[in-house]
């Protein structure tokens, strides 16, 4: 018996698309300019701290604990920028009113 694989073949197809459209990497766009997500100083500490608390249960945040490479500067602002920009590298966004798009190289 022939088995009809066309809702697989559908699905591959459009997950292909869908993977080839996106840009996986938004830290370089518009002409080769460099983009981060930073902390935003004006940034409520209880949101970002939040934030970070929510976001290492997504990511691997070991390189923020104390021995990683990304540890310092020990501080609210500098572990919410890696994980901020960890998070737009991943899925191009920037979390509104907890950090902002730079070219400035944090």
């Amino acid at each position: 018996m022939v088995k009809n694989n066309q809702p697989i073949l559908l699905v591959s197809f459009f997950l292909a698309v869908a993977l080839c459209s996106c840009n996986k990497n938004p830290v370089l766009r518009n002409n080769g300019i460099q983009y981060w997500c930073v902390a935003d100083t004006g940034a409520d500490p209880l949101a970002l701290q939040k934030n970070l608390d929510n976001g290492c249960n997504q990511f691997d945040c070991s390189p923020i604990l104390p021995g990683g490479a990304c540890f310092g500067p020990d501080g609210i602002l500098g572990h919410s920028s890696w994980l901020l920009d960890k998070f737009y590298r991943e899925f191009g966004v920037c979390e509104k009113g907890l950090g902002f798009i730079t070219t400035t190289n944090p």
